[in-house]
């Protein structure tokens, strides 16, 4: 049977493709120069602004209602106003510089902390998806928006560089520490780097070391999405690849879309969208089977995305039309509203 020439050269494309991230993963941990993002010779890295804390359940919610009664000069002016504002939040001096940092790079609000639409469809006072973050669909939102943004370092190496499911701490220290140093990124402080992985880790993992969950243990309500878990070997912990039962096919959507209008293509292959930096596959750390499934049902829904198989195996995603981004964050919680 006579086999297509342009298939065989679009499956050495993706082969292709695939191997050379592998390479690109493979050598970042041995000094040599990152591809992606973090290989861009213009790249900044930024291990710093939380404080050191994990953002809190109420932490978002506060700055948003904060920003609509009117205190949008408090807030940009902090260092003017810094004994007023830390009363209006009711927390220490540390934590209110925690709580700006995150409401920009969840993408609340924008750096000037001009609320987004993302922002106020979500946390508003009046008419909002969840004010108190008690859905998993807004977890899921917000874990995307910090992991599939290049700007946060450990965040994104961590969920899309990073070769093995185990983080030791010490280890993705050091190894960080070495990539800046070869990639020659300025502004890094070994102790600073130090601090932003133990806040990481912190985000995604409670912090009872019995295991027990309880109200004290949940530092970040991003633990509640069990994509890190602490192993029984001391300052190590496990990522867990696979299927995703909380990660709704919406919510899929909505990341799907967003990645891709990062992009130049028409469609994209199945391995950009598992392997590729930013993409769904690598920050939800999803496997093969789960990604196909979502693509399928996506395809079965028929609206917006197409999910081709063509000859040879070759597996295509095709978007339909453009599509609000606004609209499908909506979608997100038409069933849980």
């Amino acid at each position: 049977m006579p086999v297509n020439k342009g298939v065989l050269d679009i499956k050495l494309l993706t082969i292709m493709y695939i191997l050379e991230i592998g390479r690109s993963i493979n050598k970042s941990t041995n000094l040599d120069m990152l591809r992606g993002p973090l290989g861009n010779n213009k790249y900044k890295p930024k291990f710093s602004g939380h404080d050191t804390f994990p953002f809190r359940y109420a932490w978002l919610t506060k700055l948003v209602h904060y920003l609509e009664d009117g205190n949008l000069k408090k807030i940009k002016e902090f260092e003017q106003n810094k004994l007023n504002t830390i009363a209006d939040f009711g927390v220490g001096l540390n934590m209110v510089k925690s709580i700006r940092h995150w409401s920009i790079v969840s993408k609340v609000c924008d750096k000037d902390f001009k609320l987004t639409d993302f922002g106020k469809m979500i946390f508003s006072k009046t008419k909002s998806f969840d004010p108190y973050l008690e859905k998993s669909e807004t977890l899921w939102l917000l874990h995307w928006n910090l992991a599939s943004d290049p700007t946060l370092t450990t965040w994104y190496y961590i969920f899309n560089y990073h070769p093995s499911i185990i983080i030791n701490k010490e280890k993705m220290t050091n190894e960080l520490i070495s990539i800046g140093k070869f990639s020659k990124w300025r502004g890094m402080s070994s102790n600073t780097i130090k601090r932003d992985v133990d806040c990481f880790i912190r985000t995604y993992t409670f912090s009872n070391k019995k295991g027990e969950v309880t109200e004290d243990s949940i530092e970040c309500p991003l633990a509640e999405l069990g994509l890190i878990f602490p192993t029984y070997s001391k300052s190590e912990y496990e990522i867990q690849r696979g299927p995703k039962l909380t990660l709704s096919d919406k919510i899929f959507e909505y990341a799907l879309n967003d990645y891709w209008n990062k992009q130049n293509n028409q469609l994209i292959t199945f391995e950009k969208l598992m392997y590729d930096y930013g993409s769904p596959g690598k920050v939800f750390q999803l496997d093969e089977k789960s990604m196909e499934e979502y693509l399928e049902r996506l395809e079965t829904d028929g609206k917006n995305f197409i999910f081709n198989r063509g000859a040879g195996g070759l597996r295509q995603i095709t978007k339909v039309k453009e599509i609000s981004e606004n609209q499908l964050l909506k979608n997100c919680y038409k069933k849980v509203a």
